[in-house]
């Protein structure tokens, strides 16, 4: 089995806690679909908006430190928590008091059984490994959330269609793609032979690299900043694994094995690679003594 995403970032860069003090200082740099846009943040506004309705003000926890996250409009008296491994992503993105981001991994989360009424998480699902870890993050939020409670999350799902990497650099160097952020997905995704395997970042650079070695140049010939184009760097040597998984795989996950979830709403952007980028509302089941 592969190692997972705590794993691999672990053992590749033994000198620091793990790869995200490295992008942290990059978030700015980061845009539509890789940071959620006003279209992704008003469906989880919809949804925590029907929930606080019927049952009022949440207990959120919301997996990473995704600014946008934060700044939802909460109802009043929400009590809003936040769980990180990276110290370096809390201190340089989280926009909330640190005292209410919890230094963990999510696998790991230390919170009383049925003590959260809302989770919410924006494109994180792929980090961990498939299905070990993200079968166990299930087991987590049935735990710490409430009867009712909402798990939000924004997915990144492979295309129905698999590209090849040698057409998405094709797009790349006839000008057809627009920035980084939709490079770098096309090019994972059509890298990416199964979920259970994933697709290594080091593989991604070293598919960039073949076509171009400099990527300065690269930039200069596709019409790019040269800083927007370095973040590649940051790939070079990494072992760590983005593993993709379809909404059938998510549904299957959280409602059948180990289950305990029900769905309650799909939601589908229309910007650019909308289509991979879906929003799955899930409510958590009744628990029966």
């Amino acid at each position: 089995m592969n190692k997972s995403y705590y794993e691999t970032s672990i053992c590749a860069e033994c000198s620091h806690a793990d790869r995200w003090p490295d992008f942290s200082l990059q978030w700015h740099q980061l845009g539509s679909p890789l940071r959620p846009v006003a279209q992704d943040t008003g469906f989880c506004e919809d949804a925590v908006l029907q929930w606080s309705r019927m049952r009022g003000a949440p207990r959120v926890l919301i997996l990473g430190v995704t600014p946008e996250t934060y700044r939802l409009p909460w109802p009043d008296g929400t009590d809003i928590m936040a769980a990180d491994r990276s110290k370096a992503m809390i201190d340089n993105v989280w926009p909330g008091p640190k005292d209410a981001v919890l230094l963990t991994d999510w696998l790991n989360v230390d919170l009383p059984d049925g003590s959260r009424d809302i989770v919410l998480c924006d494109g994180g699902l792929h980090l961990l490994s498939y299905p070990a870890e993200q079968t166990r993050l299930v087991r987590v939020l049935g735990r710490i959330l409430s009867d009712g409670g909402l798990f939000i999350v924004r997915l990144y799902t492979p295309h129905p269609i698999k590209e090849s990497p040698d057409a998405v650099m094709q797009d790349l160097l006839a000008g057809k793609i627009s920035s980084l952020n939709i490079l770098k997905l096309r090019l994972s995704m059509s890298m990416m032979e199964n979920s259970e395997e994933g697709v290594e970042l080091g593989s991604i650079w070293r598919a960039v690299n073949r076509v171009e070695p400099d990527l300065e140049k690269l930039a200069a010939r596709i019409a790019w900043t040269s800083e927007h184009i370095l973040v590649f760097n940051k790939y070079r040597n990494s072992i760590i694994r983005y593993c993709f998984v379809t909404v059938n795989h998510v549904l299957d996950m959280f409602c059948v094995n180990p289950g305990g979830f029900m769905i309650k709403n799909l939601l589908t952007p229309s910007y650019e690679m909308g289509g991979q980028c879906p929003t799955l509302v899930l409510e958590r089941l009744p628990r029966y003594e």
